[in-house]
Order: structure tokens, then sequence, then C-alpha cells
């Protein structure tokens, strides 16, 4: 009885462990919306029949036909622009790579460490394959870097030839412990698919035949396997390596979008050292956060400071694995772990390489057996096992989770003005619309590990706006990105580089008025928003008849109306109408107050988010101009009171204002008044 229902809890451990931990670390990512690559992959699908991608990749640079016809069956499901369902999708599959490794661990420790007889009438998985297996469920799923994969749909195709390769493995484990033939059939088609997930799954037949070497040829010998199975695993695992080995001339005949012609050539020795030092930082993940401490206090170079910390780290776990009698496990690990970052490390540039850490997410398999290894060696050696695994669990992966956490929230950050675009776009479908100071790239200041460049790419160069806006839409929206640098703001604790030609005021004042809506992308270490700020009202815009609110300076410029409007995130929306009768140099002031007299925010400057001052308006020019004020905490606040007006910068002196009747506004204000009782 007791047995039986330990059994069914180490069960019930291995099966939520792996969801559990998924849906803690990633549940935001479900609200993101595509970004980057999403806008290539899904541009690629367009129009074309399932079959074709395994035929054609012409219009995109790789041949991977497996990730896009699970992406096409997988908008036949839910549609082509649900976002959720395809930030799922990624989950699944990383969450079934958790389970994958979990039942790998708890066979392969028992072939490889425990050397208990393992067959279909005798089941026995002992307490240390138990804690491996469940260690390496964890380690794979809070490996640092696939928080830069999970977040990007385009990222599938590294969790699924992961899934393909790890599928492989357990399958061939499976044909030697259980000795039927379909475990090696769907060992032999999983490693045989992996490079048509992504070309790096090109070394799949290569790691069943290290497994091969490092395990089931003494596992063969101690087992005494008939010839028959033996035979057929040698012949299984010669097919897929042949399989693999023939994919570059099936990939170099199918027609791509590149620009060099033939196979990937072999980069030089030093890139390749260089590219070998960052899948090392990946591999001994768990220590190199001290190698960035290490660069900082010693003024190393932080490629010498991993490799110094990442060489001492492997000297010391071989002495320890050596000291156990568990050699091979580490053999195992480091040569699966080479074997699968061998592709990138030898045929991609360095400068890709470094920015690119969603490379080691398909070799994190290596690095999880290592680690999770030392965990359960170090546990089974103490009294309180279960206690100490997860003690040193959590010594390990508590910077991972931390980094993890503050990534997936720095995505969160960065594609929130994607969402506010697509809502301008679905608000007004037939308007032009301009964007000043889309985000390309945002990133923390702070690193965490050496190395690796790990910001979020947002609309790289290749594409723009419009196209990004487009596949959320299922149409091209009619939505441009502009550089604007004389608006920027640099935030304290992050990096963020910007989108689209470099225009200054001249050029920037006649691009403004080609667009019905001219939004203005807001950093600062908060969230980043797209806020609506004005246009230029077209010649038809008639305000004749209406009444002026304020006429300055004697009518040169005339306010026509200021309407007030508050969200639910307590941001109050300042609407006004300008009209220009002859050249100004003024600037607009806008300041809103509380019932009490507490100031609440200002929002300053000339209109149009300061891009459109008065100097460069034409006469008789008509702007509505919106200002936005945020305030923290909108509950305590019953009324608002905005005062508008104009001044001269270079006195500070106000603008003499009067109503439509002639009477001089007090203290040359106009005050705009708004309750907020309808918004509790």
């Amino acid at each position: 009885m007791y047995r039986s229902l330990y059994s069914r809890s180490i069960i019930w451990v291995h099966l939520l462990t792996s969801p559990v931990l998924v849906a803690i670390l990633y549940w935001p990512v479900l609200e993101l919306p595509f970004f980057w690559d999403d806008v290539a992959n899904f541009t690629f699908m367009e129009g074309r029949p399932l079959l074709s991608f395994w035929t054609t990749a012409s219009g995109f640079p790789y041949y991977r036909p497996l990730g896009f016809s699970i992406f096409r069956m997988w908008q036949w499901l839910f549609g082509s622009t649900n976002t959720l369902a395809f930030h799922l999708l990624n989950m699944i599959v990383m969450i079934c790579n958790g389970w994958l490794i979990t039942a790998l661990g708890s066979r392969l420790w028992s072939v490889i460490a425990i050397g208990s007889k393992i067959d279909q009438r005798q089941n026995i998985e002992p307490l240390a394959a138990n804690i491996f297996a469940w260690q390496a469920g964890i380690m794979l799923c809070v490996f640092p870097f696939a928080s830069l994969v999970i977040p990007l749909v385009a990222s599938l195709f590294h969790l699924l030839v992961t899934m393909l390769v790890l599928l492989s493995v357990l399958a061939m484990l499976n044909f030697y412990i259980n000795r039927h033939r379909s475990w090696a059939y769907v060992s032999v088609i999983c490693a045989c698919l992996a490079p048509f997930a992504h070309e790096s799954g090109i070394t799949a037949g290569y790691v069943l035949l290290v497994l091969w070497i490092i395990v089931f040829r003494d596992f063969r010998k101690q087992y005494k396997l008939d010839f028959g199975i033996d035979s057929s695993g040698i012949l299984y695992i010669t097919i897929a390596v042949i399989a693999n080995t023939g994919f570059p001339l099936l990939w170099n005949y199918i027609d791509k979008m590149r620009f060099e012609s033939g196979l990937p050539a072999f980069r030089n020795m030093l890139e390749i050292w260089n590219n070998a030092v960052f899948f090392l930082a990946a591999y001994t993940f768990p220590v190199q956060p001290l190698a960035l401490i290490l660069s900082n206090q010693m003024s190393w170079s932080e490629p010498q400071a991993v490799v110094a910390i990442g060489s001492l780290c492997l000297v010391i776990l071989a002495l320890l694995l050596w000291q156990f009698g568990k050699i091979r496990l580490l053999l195992l690990s480091s040569i699966v772990f080479v074997l699968l970052s061998l592709p990138s490390i030898l045929t991609l540039p360095q400068l890709y390489v470094v920015v690119s850490p969603r490379l080691t997410v398909l070799p994190s398999v290596g690095a999880a057996l290592l680690w999770s290894g030392i965990v359960t060696l170090i546990a089974m050696h103490s009294k309180h096992n279960f206690l100490v695994a997860i003690f040193l669990a959590v010594m390990l992966l508590t910077v991972p989770v931390t980094y993890i956490i503050s990534r997936v929230e720095l995505h969160r950050r960065a594609l929130a003005p994607i969402s506010d675009m697509v809502s301008a776009v679905e608000l007004f479908p037939e308007d032009r619309h301009l964007v000043v100071n889309p985000t390309t790239w945002l990133a923390l200041a702070q690193h965490t590990y050496p190395i690796v460049h790990d910001g979020v790419v947002v609309i790289p160069e290749y594409h723009d706006p419009g196209q990004l806006v487009g596949i959320h839409t299922n149409d091209l929206a009619q939505m441009d990105g502009i550089n604007f640098p004389l608006v920027a703001i640099e935030p304290d604790h992050h990096y963020y580089d910007v989108w689209g030609e470099v225009l200054h005021w001249d050029a920037m004042a006649a691009r403004i008025r080609k667009y019905d809506h001219i939004w203005l992308t807001t950093y600062g270490d908060g969230p980043l928003d797209v806020t609506d700020v004005g246009q230029v009202l077209n010649e038809d815009f008639s305000i004749v008849g209406r009444i002026p609110l304020a006429l300055f300076d004697e009518g040169r410029l005339i306010l026509f109306s200021g309407l007030l409007s508050l969200d639910t995130r307590g941001e109050l929306f300042v609407e006004l109408l300008w009209k220009m009768n002859s050249p100004s140099d003024e600037e607009v002031f806008v300041h809103a107050f509380d019932c009490q007299g507490n100031l609440l925010g200002m929002a300053d400057g000339p209109p149009l988010g300061r891009m459109f001052p008065f100097w460069q308006w034409v006469n008789g020019e008509t702007v509505r101009d919106v200002r936005t004020i945020r305030w923290s905490d909108s509950s305590s606040v019953d009324c608002v009171v905005v005062e508008v007006g104009l001044f001269e910068p270079s006195t500070g002196n106000r603008v003499v204002v009067h109503d439509s009747d002639g009477l001089e506004y007090v203290n040359n204000v106009v005050v705009l008044d708004f309750s907020l009782d309808g918004y509790k």
C-alpha cells in the first residue's frame, strides 16, 4: 500500500513540475502581441498551401517546413491573428520538453548510473533515478535563455527541434530497455525530422550514436541482448546518421531567399573560439553570473572570465563525478551539448551568435543532464535526499528564475506599444497613421550573464510598423514610423533604439501634415506607451461659425475648444483645438490641479508632443493638439482643474488672452474643469 502510494506521488510530481514551472514563469507571455520575426514568418505563410512548405522556401531565408506546417495547422484551428493561441503553443511545447527530459532522466539514470535491470517485467526506478528525472525537468524549464524564446512565436523552431531530439533519444532508450521495434521507428523518424524543424537538428543522429557508444554498448554486454536487437539498434542509428548527414544536400537544393549561395561556410578559428566560449557560458549557466562579477573586479574581458569560471567549474564537477563513479554522465552530457551546439559554433558569425541566446535552448538538454546529475549525487549522499535536492536547486536556480521573470517583464514593457498601435489602426482603419520613435530594440542597462546580449527586438530594420500591425489585423495597415530624436528621453535603467528615418524640424513638419493621426512612443523605466498627440486637420475641417474659447494676442492664435477626459489608468487627456493666423514662437503650458490646488501634473511645450512648434505652422493652419497628464492615484481626486495658456520661452511671460466677448482671462489662464464623480 505504501509503495503504491509513493509511486503515484512520484508520478504526479513528475507530471506537474513542468506545467507548474512554465505557467508560473511564463503566464504573462500569453498577453503579448506578435513581434520581430513573427512578421517574416506570417508574411511567408500567406497564401501558401501546406505542401509547399516542404517543396520550397522561396521568400524565406531558411528551410524549416515542419515548424511552418504546425503554424499552418494552428492557424486553421485558432485563426491567423490569435496571439494567445500562438504563444500558448510555445508554452505547450516547452511543457512537453520538460516531460520528455523527465522521462529520459529516469531511464537514463537507471541505465547509466544505477545499473538495475529494467525490462517489461521489472520496472525498477529507485529514489536516485526519480530525483535525477525531477531535477532534469526543473533544470530544463528554468534554463534562463528560454526566456528569450518562449515569448517569440517565431522561436517555436528552437523548441520544436529540442522536442524531436528528446523524443528520439527517449525512444531509442525505450527500444533497448523494452525491446519493441516500434520505439526504434519513432526514434529514427524524430531524428530524421529534427533538421526539418531547425538546422541545428542535423546532429540528432550523432547524438544517438554517442548514446550507443557511452551507454548502449555496455548495456548490451551487461544484459546480454540478443544479436537481433543490438544489430537493429545499430542499423536504426546508422539510418539516422546518414539521413542527417545528407540533409545539407536537400537544404542546398531547396530554393531559399538567401544572398549567399551554397552551403554555410565554416567560420575562421577566432570566431569559432568565441562562439564556443558563448556556448560554454550556457553549459555552465548556474555559475556564470560570477564571471560578470569577476570581469568587473579583475578588469578581465567577459570572455576571459567565462572561460576561467566555466573551466574551473567543469574541473570541479569532473572530480566530483569521478569520485562518485559517474564520469560517464559528464561525458554524455558534455558531448551531447557540444554536438547540439556544433552547427551554430562552426557556421554562424560571432556577431550573430552573441545576440542569439535562443541558439542555446537545444544544447540546454546537455546542461540539464549535467546539473541534475550533480544535484542528485549530492542529495543521495545526504540523510534528507529530497530536502537537499530542493535546497540545491533553489541555490542554483534563484538567479535564473529572477532572470526569467525580469526578461518576461522586459517583453511586456517593450511590446506594449504594439498593442497600442493595433488598437489605433482598428479604431481608424481607413486613416493614415504616423508613429514617432517606434521601438526597434529595448534592453535592460544591467546584465545578469556575461557575453549575452539579450534585449527585445520589437521591429527589425527589414520590416516596418505597418507590416507588424498587419499580421494582427490580417490586413496591411496604413501606418508608418519615423525617428525624431529631438523629443527622445533616455531612461535611467534601460537602453532602446528607434526604428525609422531620422528627421529634424522642417522635414518633420512636412511629414506630419501627410497623416490623419500622429502617435508618439514615450519611453521611461515604466511601461512604454504609444500616445495620441493629435494631427494637422484637413482643409475641409470647418470651424466656421464656432465660437472661440480664447484669443491670444488679439487673435494671432485662437483656441477653439478644450476637452478633458480620463481613462481607467489615471491618465488625463487634454484635447485642444488651435488655429494660427500669424507667425508665433510661443509655447503652450497645461497644468492640472485637484480641487485643493495641489499640482497633479504638467504637459508643457509645443503642440503635437513638442514635435510641431508654432513657428513651423502655416498661416491659417488648424491643429488638434492632445496632451496626456498622468498621476499615480486618481482615487483621492474628486475634480480636476486644468489651466491652459501660452508663454514666451525666453522670458517665461504669459501671453495675454481674451474670451470671445473681449474679456481678459484672469492671470492669462484659460481654465478647464472636470468632475471625476462618474469615474469612481
